[in-house]
């Protein structure tokens, strides 16, 4: 009887670690994440300032047309298709648009497939672009691990899911 009482406090005792440890990694990730943030900040206004200003597209002065000629009716664009938030990364070998959310959402399936990934590993085997997306957007490939990261505790705030033996 005693001993199955004290396996029980031990048992709560170790369930209660382990929320602590949780919250401990949240908050450290977290504070990570704003320190990226913070510093993004803090360099872009200096790295806008010294950029050189883009040169100017050349345009072709269009010849007026001969009076009797009717007036050409001005060339119709599509109208813009807005990005959606959750688009999937480019097809492979062709070039795509990387967003913040295909960036998070392609490290986080790269993070729950268990495989150990750093910058080289993604770059030789991951989808094409990705590397330096995460650069461009997050400022380093480790900042982008870390948001990733925070998206799989977010999605799975017990632990991943267990993979399944092939």
């Amino acid at each position: 009887m005693i001993r199955s009482e004290h396996r029980a406090a031990l048992t709560e005792e170790v369930a209660r670690f382990q929320a602590d440890i949780r919250r401990l990694a949240l908050a450290a990730a977290h504070a990570i994440v704003q320190q990226e943030l913070d510093r993004r900040r803090v360099k872009r206004p200096a790295r806008a300032a010294t950029k050189p200003a883009a040169p100017r597209a050349r345009t072709r002065q269009a010849a007026s047309p001969p009076a009797s000629a009717p007036p050409r009716p001005a060339p119709q664009q599509p109208p813009a298709a807005p990005e959606a938030a959750t688009a999937a990364p480019p097809a492979p070998g062709k070039r795509g648009k990387w967003t913040r959310e295909t960036i998070v959402n392609e490290l986080a399936t790269w993070m729950l497939s268990g495989t150990a990934i750093d910058a080289a590993f993604v770059t030789r085997h991951g989808p094409p672009g990705l590397v330096a997306a995460a650069r461009r957007v997050f400022g380093r490939f480790e900042a982008a691990l870390n948001v990733a990261g925070l998206r799989v505790s977010e999605l799975y705030p017990d632990g991943p899911p267990q993979r399944m033996p092939v």
